[in-house]
């Protein structure tokens, strides 16, 4: 699937202009897409690509990010119905997020991490994770690239060690 979107996005990407928000729900995707910018830069800087060749990251994920961005901002500036719908997919989500983040579970939490990122946060207590599982459970939708997308880009894990002792 991403071989076959590669072209056609890649075309988007230039053909596409950059737009700037006008609407709500607009800025609140451009100032996601900047967060999500700032993460893959850092991802860049600090080597994930190495192993495979590619010092600058990964042009097509890059374009891909870029061309969401595009589409998103235009037909959300210019179209009501679809900006309505865009708002919409943003409520949904915190709601989702919210809701998920009430109900997840310490050894949920080990589990997924373990699952999709190959580390776990099995050597906290579950009485530590529960302490901290506002600040933990970003990492199992999205591993350590939420701590990267960070305005402030650091967490405290003194305060996890403390929790524990």
């Amino acid at each position: 699937m991403k071989t076959l979107l590669n072209v056609p996005v890649r075309l988007l990407d230039h053909f596409l202009p950059e737009r700037k928000p006008t609407f709500p729900q607009t800025k609140i995707l451009d100032s996601m897409y900047k967060r999500m910018y700032r993460a893959y830069r850092l991802e860049v800087a600090q080597g994930v690509f190495k192993e495979v060749g590619k010092f600058e990251g990964d042009g097509n994920f890059l374009r891909m990010l870029r061309v969401s961005q595009k589409l998103l901002t235009a037909i959300g500036d210019d179209d009501r119905y679809y900006r309505e719908w865009i708002g919409l997919l943003i409520i949904l989500a915190k709601e989702e997020y919210d809701k998920w983040l009430k109900t997840v579970t310490p050894s949920e939490i080990k589990y997924w991490c373990q699952a999709q990122w190959y580390v776990s946060p099995s050597c906290l207590s579950d009485k530590a994770i529960l302490e901290v599982k506002e600040q933990l459970a970003p990492d199992v939708l999205a591993y350590y690239l939420h701590i990267l997308s960070r305005p402030d880009g650091h967490v405290d894990l003194a305060a996890l060690v403390e929790i524990d002792s």
